[in-house]
């Protein structure tokens, strides 16, 4: 009988082990996210040598200055047709200049003609009137050739913004000759339509997916004039180092947003979930460790930002899981038998 009651005892223990689990899963009262603050549940002891023998970890997290970022999409452009648009605008500012020549020379001719006809008609009528009907003739060229100029750069704004622009204008641009030599790569930006942003970071960090490199960091160039075709929402035009970077990549661009926070970066391995709530072990003393509720908010490198917590505390790191399992194994019941063979037979 003592085996039977032994049995129905660890039965009844185990369903509540696996209730305590299960339920809170599937309960719709608990928030999605913990409260910023944290808080302490249960806690659980071991010896310093059951500790080693587990492989449990142990490390004390640092306070340390944390910038919240958001993801946006960037997308690497062909600078090709930039400068296209750059020849096209000084082959017609050379033909501008041309005209203006023409123009000018022969607005001299016509005075010189004009001026010999009045005094002693030395020079004709005729040819007077010829000398201004050309200077008519080439200012009307002038003025032809200004107008083509005007209505490309006004498209070239339209399509790359003042600033690009005028790198294409210039006589001479360094910015244009570090993107035609390769060195720098051409970025367009979409940032979020949610308004997170009230105006663009002039620095920013972009991730290139699968090509084996860190973030590399992208300085503002410009508003773009042109809305992402993907997600509707405004470019902006970045620069960056060309690295890993090649024209077509559609890379991810990481945001300052917000104020910088203090507090400590909870590593993925140290979280456990529980009730849908994430959880770390915090070393109280030699021989105990405390379950302390985090906030999941705020992603960092390789796990968690958390704010508002004590630097120097030591979080277990490996094998929190075990301590997990520990925490929640079935206890003996006092006034239990602890052991033997008896039986009521």
């Amino acid at each position: 009988m003592k085996q039977q009651r032994k049995l129905l005892a660890g039965l009844i223990a185990a369903a509540i082990v696996i209730g305590a689990f299960l339920w809170p899963r599937t309960a719709t009262s608990l928030p999605a996210s913990p409260p910023a603050a944290a808080t302490s549940a249960g806690s659980v002891a071991i010896s310093p040598e059951q500790a080693t023998a587990s492989g449990i970890e142990v490390r004390a997290l640092p306070l340390t200055r944390f910038q919240p970022r958001t993801s946006a999409y960037a997308s690497v452009l062909d600078p090709g047709p930039l400068f296209q648009w750059r020849g096209q605008l000084r082959s017609l500012q050379a033909q501008v200049e041309a005209a203006r020549a023409r123009a000018e020379a022969s607005a001299r001719e016509y005075r010189r003609l004009a001026l010999l006809n009045s005094q002693d008609r030395t020079v004709s009528d005729k040819v007077s009137e010829a000398a201004h009907a050309t200077w008519e003739t080439d200012r009307a060229h002038l003025e032809a050739a200004r107008a083509t100029l005007a209505a490309a750069r006004d498209e070239a704004r339209s399509r790359w913004g003042a600033v690009l622009a005028g790198w294409a204008l210039a006589a001479s641009s360094k910015q244009l000759e570090a993107l035609a030599s390769g060195q720098q790569a051409l970025l367009s930006v979409a940032l979020p339509q949610r308004g997170a942003m009230g105006s663009p970071p002039p620095t920013i960090r972009i991730g290139p997916s699968g090509t084996g490199n860190g973030e590399i960091g992208a300085r503002l160039i410009s508003p773009s004039p042109l809305a992402d075709p993907v997600i509707q929402s405004p470019t902006y035009f970045y620069q960056a180092p060309r690295a890993g970077l090649r024209t077509g990549m559609r890379v991810e661009a990481l945001l300052p947003t917000g104020k910088s926070l203090t507090g400590v970066t909870i590593p993925n391995s140290a979280v456990v979930w529980y009730a849908n709530r994430p959880w770390v072990y915090v070393q109280s003393d030699a021989t105990h460790f405390v379950r302390r509720e985090i906030a999941v908010a705020t992603p960092a490198a390789g796990g968690w930002f958390v704010a508002q917590w004590h630097g120097g505390e030591r979080v277990v790191v490996r094998g929190a899981a075990l301590l997990f399992s520990a925490e929640f194994q079935p206890k003996p019941q006092a006034g239990s038998p602890s052991g033997g063979d008896d039986d009521d037979d």
